[in-house]
């Protein structure tokens, strides 16, 4: 089996109501790129993702997709890839991926920083979409009590939230202060309050306050970070979400006896692929982020929403376990 083209299709895939001014307004997540991998043997995989460039995407024609298992390939092209593979064994990707251990993943919700009122109306949607966990932008120039009071006066008690403040808190001092306002609330984590390299301020907060504190795996180095106990879980993120890479830290992290959750942001195939990479993974038990949500529709058929509880199933189906939905992704050409 061989690649014979690689179809690279701009698009914008719309916003839904409510969000559609903001994330507009922002330049946020705008262009997504879907890629149509076809083969001599009449099977076609599918990825969605960051723009690959011409020279990338040739080099590969010619190419049997299963030389690509484990390996590099940017993490689009290896959805499609992985798809490719499962069709042509009639098995879904996670088997090619390793031992499944997991039969639903979690995930979660995301907000940019919004006022109190417009975070607690994505809430109310977000929960009643299925999800229990709210990833949240905390930034100095909202006030970050009056926001979590907010959302949580509209949820039940069972929605979680995630508070990440890409270290704008800046120091341990302000940390410490901050989670001492926020311990009446249901604060799943603190991701990234400080610069990660600060390991000293993170064994400070540790020593503070009992608010699970999560980092972007890789800075500092993970053997720092789990040598000096600075934080409770490690995040998977793109562009280090390639099969090699991922499975690698979780490898480590589950070794360190630590939880991970997937960051990639995509659109309804990625969100797929991350349930199948978090099906091998057997600390892959904190909800994953997406952002898959946030549109107007979905690009795939079955849609990968709607949650349980907070969980979606994996996938059973050859590849990937979804199609495009090709009225869909028309509608979004550019």
């Amino acid at each position: 089996m061989k690649i014979t083209q690689i179809e690279v299709i701009k698009l914008k895939v719309p916003y839904r109501d409510g969000i559609f001014e903001l994330m507009s307004r922002r330049n946020l997540y705008q262009i997504d790129h879907v890629y149509k991998v076809h083969t001599d043997v009449g099977i076609t995989g599918i990825g969605d993702g960051s723009f690959q460039s011409d020279d990338t995407v040739q080099k590969y024609i010619g190419k049997n997709p299963f030389e690509f298992m484990n390996g590099w390939a940017p993490t689009p092209l290896q959805q499609a890839f992985y798809d490719i593979m499962g069709k042509a064994l009639n098995v879904p990707v996670h088997q090619l991926l390793g031992q499944k251990v997991h039969d639903k993943t979690p995930f979660g919700y995301w907000s940019i920083d919004m006022t109190p009122d417009e975070w607690a109306a994505e809430a109310k949607h977000a929960y009643a979409l299925g999800y229990r966990l709210h990833k949240i932008k905390a930034r100095p120039w909202f006030e970050v009590v009056e926001q979590v009071e907010a959302i949580t006066d509209v949820v039940p008690d069972d929605y979680q939230l995630r508070v990440d403040a890409n270290d704008s808190f800046e120091t341990a001092a302000r940390t410490i202060e901050v989670a001492r306002q926020l311990r009446k609330y249901n604060i799943e984590s603190f991701e990234t309050p400080i610069p990660q390299s600060h390991i000293d301020g993170y064994k400070e907060i540790k020593q503070q306050i009992d608010i699970p504190i999560t980092i972007h795996f890789g800075n500092p180095d993970p053997v720092k970070a789990i040598r000096a106990k600075m934080n409770d879980s490690f995040i998977i993120a793109y562009p280090d979400s390639r099969v090699a890479n991922a499975k690698r830290e979780a490898m480590i992290s589950e070794a360190a006896h630590l939880p991970v959750w997937i960051q990639i942001v995509g659109l309804g195939i990625t969100t797929c692929y991350v349930m199948h990479l978090a099906a091998v993974m057997r600390n892959a038990t904190m909800p994953a982020i997406t952002l898959n949500a946030l549109r107007a529709f979905d690009i795939v058929t079955p849609s990968t929403i709607p949650l349980d509880n907070g969980y979606a199933t994996i996938p059973d189906k050859p590849g990937l376990g979804v199609d495009l939905d090709e009225d869909a992704l028309d509608n979004c050409r550019i």
